[in-house]
């Protein structure tokens, strides 16, 4: 059987509430912490998607450049490499 009226289905698991922070989505540097360009236009980024309810901590988030966003979202820039520039920039911020 093929359902084609999702309106009426039911979800038995139900999505963790995520952390937002709007605050710190506007907090930005304008600094590319991946490439490290300077003075740009930047986005932060949630390395857990919102979607998959990644929070909004600076854990999950990193400031990026257009190019290197565009990369990211085109697989070109992994996870993990992303979530070792987010570990080092805790390191250095102690």
């Amino acid at each position: 059987m093929i359902v084609t009226n999702l309106s009426n289905s039911f979800n038995p698991v139900p999505k963790n509430k995520r952390i937002k922070n709007q605050k710190l989505i506007n907090d930005k540097k304008h600094n590319c912490e991946y490439c490290e360009k300077q003075n740009c236009w930047t986005n932060k980024h949630h390395v857990k998607s919102k979607g998959a309810s990644g929070d909004d901590i600076e854990d999950n988030l990193i400031e990026l450049c257009g190019s290197c966003h565009r990369k990211v979202h085109d697989g070109l820039i992994s996870k993990k490499e992303l979530l070792e520039k987010i570990k080092r920039r805790k390191k250095y911020e102690i």
